[in-house]
């Protein structure tokens, strides 16, 4: 069965700056993205990127981002 897992994009507001999660996850479950469309040749605001859980079959279960995360903005659950 695979996990559920949710960010809150109101808690993770510098994913950028932060990328604890990111670094952490032995299997790389997690992915950096913008909630924008692609805009060719224009700056992308810091405040458009966004993370998420893009390879849900590679989660261990370790819930080390749950842990690590300082503002409490990722779920975990099966």
């Amino acid at each position: 069965m695979l996990p559920t897992i949710t960010i809150d994009d109101e808690k993770c507001k510098e994913p950028l700056s932060c990328r604890k999660c990111l670094l952490i996850c032995p299997s790389y479950v997690f992915g950096l993205g913008t909630n924008v469309g692609p805009q060719k040749f224009r700056e992308i605001a810091l405040s458009h990127f966004i993370v998420r859980g893009v390879r849900f079959d590679k989660c261990s279960g370790c819930m080390e981002c749950v842990e690590i995360c300082p503002q409490n903005a990722i779920q975990v659950s099966f």
